[in-house]
């Protein structure tokens, strides 16, 4: 969507979850995606027409979703950079000057051959550097102080596209004592799953990776609870023949999440 003076207007998801620092630095860097990607390709002359425009509405809105769910994570449990994240989203917009026949930059690499990547977080602006710095500082003082010598929580694992949801149950969770891995993908699931620290799992059906979670959480004897909008009885017998401990109505599950989670600590 476009703001009354032409530019992408992103409608951000920063969650409450998020410390302030990563709260801002979400804000800055979806602020600025799709100002610098229009500026840089008008400076280089690249084509910039309603095509183009909706690519970086597309890309804006998927870097908006990708910090979100990054941000929210303890520091310590992040496994990209902001702007590694910024740099995902700008390589989306490669198709779109190979289609073009535009030429790719001497300056150009693996995975950017077209330069657009800023060097460092000053290209992004000063409100981007500020916020940057400053989360830079809070996760430094924030892995300074993270005990190696604990024992690690015991976590849950949840797996779905229903950000809501996800924040609910992984609320829920944290505040019995558990961290909590939000997933997207079967390598997500499998990553949280080698920590040999998952205790619990939550599924949506309506995820398309759906059974291939559900099968290697139950591989790993984690009990697991698959939640979806509307489950019959067929559904329900399929699931737990396959190992689920619990299938529930998702909005039944949302409304007491916390009832899902045995207090720990």
């Amino acid at each position: 969507m476009l703001d009354s003076r032409g530019r992408v207007a992103p409608s951000l998801r920063i969650l409450t979850c998020m410390v302030p620092a990563a709260q801002r630095l979400h804000a800055a860097l979806v602020s600025a995606f799709p100002a610098y990607t229009t500026a840089l390709f008008a400076e280089r002359g690249y084509p910039l027409d309603r095509s183009t425009v909706e690519v970086i509405e597309t890309a804006t809105a998927q870097l908006d979703l990708d910090l979100a769910e990054g941000l929210e994570q303890p520091f310590v449990e992040q496994r990209r950079t902001p702007l590694e994240l910024f740099s995902l989203a700008l390589g989306t917009l490669n198709q779109i000057l190979e289609d073009a026949d535009v030429a790719q930059s001497p300056d150009g690499r693996p995975g950017d051959p077209y330069g657009l990547v800023p060097g460092s977080s000053a290209a992004l602006g000063d409100a981007v550097q500020a916020a940057h710095t400053q989360w830079g500082a809070a996760k430094a003082i924030a892995l300074t102080h993270v005990d190696r010598t604990a024992p690690p929580r015991p976590a849950v694992v949840v797996l779905t596209a229903d950000r809501v949801a996800r924040q609910q149950l992984c609320e829920a969770a944290e505040q019995a004592g558990y961290q909590c891995h939000g997933a997207r993908n079967p390598s997500a699931v499998a990553s949280a799953v080698a920590t040999d620290t998952v205790k619990l799992a939550f599924v949506d059906l309506a995820h398309r990776a759906a059974h291939d979670a559900v099968a290697r959480l139950t591989a790993a004897g984690i009990p697991t609870t698959v939640f979806g909008a509307e489950i019959d009885d067929l559904t329900e017998t399929g699931l737990r023949a396959a190992g689920v401990r619990s299938v529930v109505e998702r909005d039944r599950l949302l409304s007491e999440p916390e009832a899902s989670f045995p207090r720990i600590g």
